[in-house]
């Protein structure tokens, strides 16, 4: 049973549900591992202290197929969030950048172990991706990490 109050729309203090909604018809899945998902992203947010804009959350099968996202998505399941790095970040040097996104990684891995899940985390050029997947045999150990950056 989901033990949640929404008004307008807004499921938390900084994410609304729109934010979530699939880009190719407005679905929006909502059950008790996307909740989770985003009360997580809400205790993110606390810790990195500033706007974050979802470009991707939910997708449907055909949607995710036709972007070429991943067959194992966890966009399908309404776990994933893809978030815009922040303006500044271009502005830092490299040796910063590294080190802004080994924070984010330890951030998330950290966050997710505190609710026994192994949680995924994946940079881009532009965004970067964090999902609530459990645990499993990831090369990391119990969580997924990625680096798809061709600007490194």
């Amino acid at each position: 049973m989901l033990n949640i109050q929404v008004f307008d729309g807004q499921i938390v203090k900084n994410f609304n549900i729109s934010e979530f909604k699939c880009k190719d018809n407005g679905e929006v899945l909502l059950n008790s591992s996307v909740i989770d998902h985003i009360q997580r992203l809400q205790r993110f947010r606390e810790w990195y202290n500033r706007p974050m804009v979802v470009t991707s959350g939910y997708r449907t099968e055909e949607y995710n197929k036709r972007i070429g996202g991943s067959p194992n998505s966890m966009h399908k399941l309404g776990i994933a969030s893809d978030i815009i790095l922040p303006d500044e970040f271009y502005k830092f040097s490299i040796q910063r950048q590294e080190g802004f996104l080994n924070n984010v990684k330890n951030k998330w891995i950290r966050l997710c172990e505190e609710d026994g899940l192994g949680g995924g985390i994946g940079f881009y050029d532009t965004f970067f991706h964090l999902d609530s997947r459990q645990k499993g045999n990831y090369q990391n150990g119990s969580y997924a990490f990625w680096d798809n950056r061709t600007k490194k």
